[in-house]
């Protein structure tokens, strides 16, 4: 600090926050300054990029790119004494606290564990003896948004020195800030740790889910099944009847299977037989492309983002009035299939099977596609499970068509997709083993939905800690302000 004032009550009021710009209440023996008073702050440069010696050096010099909300223990890039001399660039000391002032990571941060030089964009506070870096590191953590909120304006948000300076700083006591930034620390690790944990049981899942559905359509997961029911019928004993019941009906179809996707199709059991989809078809159609409203007395209309994951999410609904002539022609029965023909490449072709809280209440839209099948009750689940398994996926995506960051797949693409068929018997025994599989999965999953609020537990934490909420404040301490006081008397003539 170097204020030269005449008395420490002339200084304080330089340094003190009024309280009108002061967010919330906090402990009695914490004080509100400025950012300025707290730090001594400073800025980068880069360099000639012409002098291919500067950079061939042994300081660290860091770019914005670099700060990750961590310490800061090596540089992408490394520049000479000479560098460093014939540039704005400054050698920075390790604790001090780095903050990128614009770009794309603007408000990103990073502790310096080495001495390092910065480029321009980044802001440096070398804190002073009454704060603590990890304090310091932690509390412009949880003002990120604050800070580029202040920068707007121009083009694109830009924070300046001068708003870090002037931006309002909460000081407790050096302890009490020491036991805060250890608690914080702590309690983010945990909170790290178990965020890998999820990430590792996800994976898990996905891993376990792949073997289990690829036993299931290749008839590994029913071997012994059919063993103890050798009186089952055939696949080909349910088509012939599935075409007894399409006599007299006309389907347009157009096989677009590339060829050497049949060539590549595995062994199935001998009861088993690889059909195509169409062989099932009852009937399918595009949905509504009628404009829709947010009246929420008409008739919900399904859309693409309602399909997640094999299952159907009511949510974020659109709708058309009752008596609209679509709400009729698009009907939606039990056991129906909705199938994702046009989104990203990820989540075209998702699918889902109607349910009876839907049934008749709902229609859907045009990028969905509505597939009727012969026996459905029995069918739905079993195709559905395919469609979505990495097994029917593989071979649905090699049909996408590209469209402007969209992927399409048409009707008659899906018509053509190849499909496992064991006997009715035996669909049932497949499709109840994986219905319950699912229900399992779903309950274990429910475990770990915790991920979801990990982002708002943490900034619970971060803003208790600078509320005096975590348990660590100790009133008995000497106020903040006495240790400002000690700090200020160097001023003071």
């Amino acid at each position: 600090m170097s204020k030269n004032k005449e008395t420490i009550d002339e200084l304080l009021e330089e340094v003190l926050l009024p309280e009108d710009g002061q967010t919330h209440e906090v402990p009695a023996n914490w004080i509100w300054v400025k950012s300025e008073f707290v730090a001594k702050w400073g800025s980068g440069g880069t360099p000639s990029r012409k002098n291919s010696e500067y950079y061939n050096g042994n300081i660290p010099w860091l770019k914005t790119g670099e700060l990750r909300d961590t310490v800061i223990l090596d540089s992408e890039e490394k520049i000479t004494e000479e560098g460093l001399k014939k540039s704005s660039a400054k050698l920075f000391p390790k604790d001090s606290v780095a903050i990128a002032m614009y770009g794309a990571t603007i408000g990103k941060l990073g502790i310096l564990g080495i001495d390092a030089a910065t480029n321009q964009a980044c802001a440096v506070g070398v804190p002073y003896a009454l704060t603590d870096k990890k304090f310091m590191f932690y509390y412009f953590l949880t003002q990120r948004k604050n800070l580029i909120d202040k920068g707007k304006g121009g083009a694109q948000p830009n924070i300046s020195q001068t708003i870090i300076k002037e931006f309002p700083y909460i000081l407790p006591p050096i302890n009490e800030q020491n036991r805060i930034a250890d608690k914080v620390e702590n309690l983010l690790n945990k909170i790290e740790e178990a965020k890998q944990l999820i990430e590792e049981a996800k994976k898990t899942f996905e891993l376990r889910r792949a073997a289990i559905l690829d036993k299931a359509f290749r008839g590994e997961l029913t071997r012994k099944w059919r063993g103890e029911n050798a009186d089952i019928t055939t696949a080909n004993e349910w088509i012939e009847q599935i075409n007894l019941l399409k006599e007299g009906t006309k389907t347009k179809y157009k096989d677009q299977l590339d060829s050497s996707i049949l060539e590549k199709l595995y062994e199935l059991p001998r009861e088993w037989k690889w059909v195509r989809l169409n062989d099932l078809i009852e009937a399918s159609t595009y949905g509504t492309s009628a404009k829709t409203n947010d009246d929420v007395t008409g008739t919900p209309v399904l859309r693409m983002g309602n399909i997640v994951d094999g299952y159907l999410e009511l949510n974020n609904l659109k709708y058309l009035p009752n008596n609209h002539e679509d709400v009729l022609k698009y009907d939606l029965q039990t056991n129906d299939l909705l199938f994702n023909r046009t989104n990203s490449y990820e989540l075209v072709g998702k699918t889902s099977v109607i349910t009876e809280d839907v049934s008749e209440r709902f229609t859907f839209a045009s990028y969905l596609i509505r597939v009727r099948l012969f026996y459905k009750d029995f069918l739905a689940s079993y195709v559905s499970h395919y469609i979505n398994s990495h097994v029917g996926r593989k071979i649905l995506l090699s049909m996408v068509t590209q469209q402007v960051g969209q992927a399409n797949i048409n009707s008659q693409k899906l018509a053509s997709l190849p499909i496992p068929l064991p006997s009715q018997e035996e669909v049932m025994e497949i499709t109840s083993w994986l219905n319950n599989y699912r229900e399992l999965e779903s309950k274990q999953k429910e475990m770990i939905l915790v991920e979801e609020n990990i982002e708002a537990l943490k900034q619970s934490i971060l803003s208790k800690a600078f509320r005096g909420e975590l348990g660590t404040n100790d009133l008995g301490e000497e106020s903040a302000i006495e240790l400002l006081k000690d700090v200020l008397q160097e001023q003071v003539k």
